[in-house]
């Protein structure tokens, strides 16, 4: 007999049906666009700032520390399918009570979402020479074409996002191409790399992870993927490593070009500027700064409502609201519902960069409360996790997971000696108040939690 978790109440005709279309390749692509945002043009220059020419090394760290963070969740959609993203998480590992506290802070993490709109108008106008009244325009139509797109169905998005994404990473390849014979190795490891010691790599490492995740935000697709427990670990792992490589090769032309007194703080497109042609120029910020804030937002806007379809299945939120579209089978209420909450800092002029960061804390304390009490795929899905592609010895998952943890508790160390008392007290705020909602709510009787993970036979 099956040791796997029973069914809860759910009939399957009463499941969200989505479109199972995505291969790996479009999961791939996804990954690629989240994790490519705007963050490494504006945080490498940050990151040279604190550590010099060993802002390679810092990507690389950063690239342990987002591995940390995402290998138990690459463990766990390699074992099962999940139809609600993080909230099926938090059901699996924290307890069916705790859902409001991750609609919480879940929802105040997405706001985020208009700062990619505005990044991209920021270097489309800059690009163009056009005037800063005409940000907010460029910005709002970005928002109302990628939502729309995202309204005719998970395909039409991938479609648009493999597109972007071929021409993203070609870009940012001729950067690396045409950039490293110009680097001064001679001068490279001088005083200025790692000139605040390991303080400064850790201190940078942690910085630029925010550069590198991405992978986590695949397993909401999970729900759409044609075979999830192979394709979407396959691509969430192959994308961190490769992108990762990127970045350390990118830190080094920007850094070991200039001097790094020119550099430090600047984006990449003062570095572009001084090596690239004209053409090559307009080409790279075009295919590169613009691409990478609008696949980062594609890609986002078409996991946003995975969730919230669940949450509202389970009497979290109203239960009309997670309706799927009856032909494009997409979230299209809650679509809407984020269009306006995504173009409202836009139209009120509302500075969003603060609200989305001061959510950091939060979502990387609830990250390592799932680590640690991951630790029981193995005894929850015993004949899954034999299928797994990465089956191990249960004492080496132990060891990789007691190590993922430490990592997670880290970068959330790292975040608390780096925030402000504001960005402190907002994030208690906001668990404070998702765990009375949470227990308030669900002993209201309102909430009825169902299954929302599949155990598929093969993979």
């Amino acid at each position: 007999m099956s040791n796997e978790p029973a069914n809860v109440n759910t009939p399957a005709e009463q499941m969200p049906d989505y479109n199972r279309t995505l291969g790996f390749w479009d999961l791939f692509s996804i990954s690629v666009g989240i994790i490519i945002g705007s963050g490494v043009l504006v945080f490498t220059g940050r990151a040279i700032a604190i550590t010099g020419r060993s802002v390679c090394l810092a990507y690389l760290g950063a690239c342990v520390w987002v591995v940390c963070t995402a290998m138990p969740t690459i463990l766990m959609c390699s074992v099962i399918r999940l139809l609600g993203g993080g909230y099926t998480q938090t059901n699996l590992f924290l307890g069916e009570k705790w859902g409001g506290f991750y609609l919480a802070i879940y929802i105040l993490s997405q706001m985020g979402l208009t700062l990619y709109a505005q990044t991209f108008s920021l270097y489309f106008c800059q690009l163009f020479n056009m005037d800063p009244k005409w940000e907010k325009i460029v910005a709002a139509v970005m928002i109302t074409f990628f939502y729309f797109i995202n309204f005719f169905g998970v395909d039409a998005m991938a479609k648009v996002q493999n597109l972007m994404t071929v021409v993203l990473l070609g870009s940012l390849v001729w950067f690396v191409i045409r950039g490293l014979p110009k680097v001064n190795w001679d001068t490279f490891f001088d005083q200025d790399f790692m000139p605040a010691g390991f303080g400064g790599l850790f201190q940078a490492s942690t910085l630029l992870t925010y550069s590198l995740m991405g992978a986590t935000s695949l397993m909401p697709y999970s729900a759409e993927a044609k075979n999830p427990q192979r394709d979407i670990p396959l691509a969430g792992a192959i994308s961190t490593f490769s992108i990762a490589i990127l970045f350390a090769l990118m830190g080094v032309v920007c850094s070991g070009i200039l001097p790094v007194a020119e550099v430090a703080g600047q984006t990449l497109g003062v570095v572009a500027e001084h090596f690239l042609t004209k053409v090559e120029y307009v080409i790279f910020m075009a295919g590169g700064a613009l691409m990478a804030s609008a696949t980062t937002l594609n890609g986002l806007i078409g996991s946003v409502p995975k969730p919230l379809v669940m949450l509202s299945h389970d009497g979290w939120l109203p239960r009309s609201l997670g309706e799927l579209h009856p032909k494009y089978k997409t979230a299209y209420k809650y679509l809407l519902i984020y269009y306006f909450i995504t173009m409202a800092p836009l139209v009120l002029g509302v500075d969003i960069s603060s609200v989305s960061d001061m959510t950091l804390l939060g979502s990387y304390t609830q990250q390592a409360l799932f680590i640690f009490f991951m630790r029981k795929i193995p005894d929850m899905f015993p004949e899954a996790w034999d299928r797994s592609m990465f089956h191990m010895p249960r004492t080496m998952f132990d060891i990789i997971m007691w190590i993922c943890f430490a990592g997670s508790v880290m970068n959330v160390w790292g975040q608390i000696t780096n925030s402000s008392a504001t960005t402190l007290a907002v994030n208690v705020t906001v668990m404070v108040i998702g765990v009375v909602f949470s227990l308030t709510w669900y002993k209201s009787g309102k909430v009825t939690p169902t299954q929302s993970y599949e155990i598929e036979t093969g993979v």
